[in-house]
């Protein structure tokens, strides 16, 4: 593939990480500071809501590489998902606004339905565009391909988070709702500009032997390489999100930094994930191959989740930017090798299956990082330790987490996961026959 085609595939990738900081992050803090709803509300309905969604990514990827929509298998799914997503944000202030004037269990239920939505369609086209990128490449440009898509992922975070910053400095209601109705119509008209004439019309030849979604389900339950991969995504991902909120609170708790000093943590990770993903996509992964820099990117981020406990213990925030660079350099490595070896971890007549499995792997790892990191601590300080001890703890469990992902790593072979594919699919065939 060529890379100004990547590239410009690689626009929706970057107008989904601007509509992630959107919906959780932007609109998580005016239903909680301008609306006044409860943290715990808020949390339930935007990232509960939003993850509960990913149940649809088996299902889906099933369904979609059996069934093409206005001749294509991914691109139409795509452009549905994303087309409801950004109706779904245009209407989120109007939505936020009358469950704040009546926060009652029967507007909530209906709020949830709403934000549960926006999760099915965010994930039908997530899972659809993942396979999309797979279908469209061959083994040795995927390292390439992911870490120039997720590097613009990277991009349209940061562009988004500053330009809703300014866009709101001055923050009224009508200015809000002016931002997210602009915000959706612009992903539609990039999500358009990123598909167009990228995958090729669906042919009736080359559908897969039929099957149902639960012989599937038992063909990947029956893959050892897939249990192994399986669980290495998913304690990796526990592993290293636990820390999304905890880093500030630690930095301001334990050492007394300012607010300011905190914020530029962000600024310290971001670096070095971009850092990583441009340097392991391009420059590691043709020389040393997706499951090597995989583990170069665990092995980073469990000196560096040491590194974090060491410094709590210690009293010291001197090495604390150096760290924290090195915990976004490693993250790097391990989101390209790990999503690369992700599209490896799939065969032709199963993409959307496999695709949607570890999609659901990795937001049932990430959906309840936060409140189980913050409980941890809690729990810590509740049995007698102090603050740093319990940060400290904690940052130790990620540490260790992160080593058994390691370990699991290392059991995966894709050649033998797509012989048993293969091997199944001659099963399914001969049964139907």
């Amino acid at each position: 593939m060529k890379r100004t085609t990547l590239l410009r595939l690689g626009i929706f990738q970057l107008t989904a990480g601007g509509l992630s900081v959107l919906f959780l992050g932007v609109l998580n803090r005016v239903m909680r500071i301008e609306l006044g709803l409860p943290l715990f509300t808020v949390s339930v309905l935007v990232g509960g809501g939003h993850y509960l969604g990913a149940l649809i990514a088996i299902p889906f990827g099933h369904y979609s590489d059996r069934h093409a929509l206005a001749g294509f298998k991914r691109t139409s799914y795509i452009l549905l998902g994303a087309m409801t997503v950004a109706l779904l944000l245009a209407n989120s202030p109007s939505v936020v606004l009358w469950l704040s004037k009546d926060p009652s269990l029967f507007r909530t239920s209906l709020s949830f339905l709403f934000f549960l939505l926006e999760g099915i369609a965010t994930y039908v086209a997530g899972t659809a565009y993942l396979s999309l990128i797979t279908d469209l490449t061959k083994d040795t440009e995927r390292g390439q391909a992911t870490g120039l898509v997720w590097t613009l992922l990277m991009v349209g975070i940061i562009l988004t988070g500053v330009g809703s910053s300014v866009f709101l400095e001055s923050f009224s209601f009508s200015k809000f709702v002016l931002l997210f109705e602009l915000s959706a119509i612009v992903s539609v008209m990039l999500a358009m500009f990123a598909l167009w004439r990228q995958e090729p019309r669906y042919s009736m030849a080359e559908a897969p032997p039929k099957g149902r979604l639960r012989s599937s389900l038992k063909m990947i339950a029956a893959n050892h390489q897939a249990r192994w991969f399986g669980a290495f995504l998913f304690i990796s991902m526990f592993s290293y999100f636990m820390q999304d909120v905890l880093l500030e609170p630690f930095g301001g708790e334990v050492f007394d930094l300012s607010a300011s000093a905190t914020t530029r943590f962000n600024a310290y990770m971001g670096i070095g994930v971009v850092g990583g993903m441009l340097a392991g996509g391009l420059r590691l992964i043709p020389n040393l191959g997706k499951r090597r820099v995989t583990a170069i990117g665990i092995v980073l981020m469990i000196g560096a989740f040491s590194g974090l406990a060491g410094t709590a213990l210690v009293g010291t925030a001197n090495t604390l930017p150096l760290i924290i660079l090195f915990l976004g350099l490693g993250a790097g490595f391990f989101t390209v090798g790990g999503v690369a070896l992700m599209m490896d971890m799939t065969s032709r007549e199963y993409t959307g299956l496999f695709v949607g499995a570890w999609t659901l792997i990795q937001a049932l790892a990430k959906g309840p990082t936060a409140i189980i990191g913050g409980g941890l601590q809690s729990t810590l300080v509740a049995l007698g330790s102090s603050p740093a001890q319990a940060y400290a703890g904690v940052f130790i469990l990620e540490a260790v987490g992160l080593t058994l992902g390691l370990i699991f790593l290392r059991q995966v072979a894709v050649d033998r996961f797509r012989g048993d594919v293969e091997s199944f699919g001659m099963i399914v065939v001969e049964s139907i026959q």
